[in-house]
């Protein structure tokens, strides 16, 4: 049975605006306990465009919410509004429509986005004590987001090469480079709930 899921996001389209892909998009979500790890990096230029992780949850049917616990655009995550409705295409993908703030404009705007989506077996998500920094494992990806003590934002994604079995770094922003640490192989093993001592830091353990 499948664990967790990969979704890259292959087109969002501003209403009335035409869709497009500005982004390397890639989220890692729990298919148990919703929790789950969203960042966005600009393909011109590789820098960060958003970042955020927290918990999903169903409020409808085919209607999900996204609670930001921690957000690169803001110190408030628990104040953005994030929600959609998901329809299944012919070909696999996800439509999702809603409403969220366009950064462009900074005014709350209906938005379609279409998704392709991978499931896996092999995953671990995890957040330090203070909540600063998340981290999740997912098949061949690995995310990491954070906040450091002066209030400076980081992340970075990576993805492990099938045949030499090592991992590379796809996108990160400059701080991300000093965080990169990857999750060792038997974090596959960490189970939910429980509390482990990896890095010098304590992680709770949020499968």
């Amino acid at each position: 049975m499948s664990t967790a899921s990969i979704s890259f996001r292959e087109s969002i389209r501003w209403l009335p605006e035409h869709a497009s892909e500005p982004t390397r998009t890639v989220v890692l979500t729990s298919l148990k306990s919703g929790v789950f790890l969203d960042v966005r990096f600009n393909q011109e230029g590789g820098d960060l465009d958003w970042a955020f992780a927290g918990y999903r949850s169903s409020v409808q049917p085919n209607s999900t919410k996204f609670t930001h616990h921690i957000d690169s655009r803001t110190l408030n995550p628990l104040d953005v509004v994030d929600a959609g409705s998901n329809t299944s295409l012919p070909d696999g993908r996800t439509l999702e429509a809603g409403e969220m703030v366009n950064p462009a404009t900074g005014i709350l705007t209906s938005y379609e986005e279409i998704w392709r989506d991978e499931e896996h077996t092999d995953a671990v998500f995890v957040r330090n004590a203070a909540g600063s920094v998340w981290r999740a494992r997912v098949g061949p990806w690995q995310l990491a987001l954070g906040r450091n003590a002066i209030g400076e934002f980081w992340a970075w994604q990576a993805q492990k090469n099938a045949s030499e079995e090592v991992w590379t770094r796809r996108f990160s922003t400059h701080l991300g480079v000093g965080s990169e640490e990857y999750l060792p192989e038997e974090c596959l093993r960490w189970e939910q709930g429980s509390a482990v001592e990896w890095g010098e830091e304590r992680w709770l353990v949020l499968n």
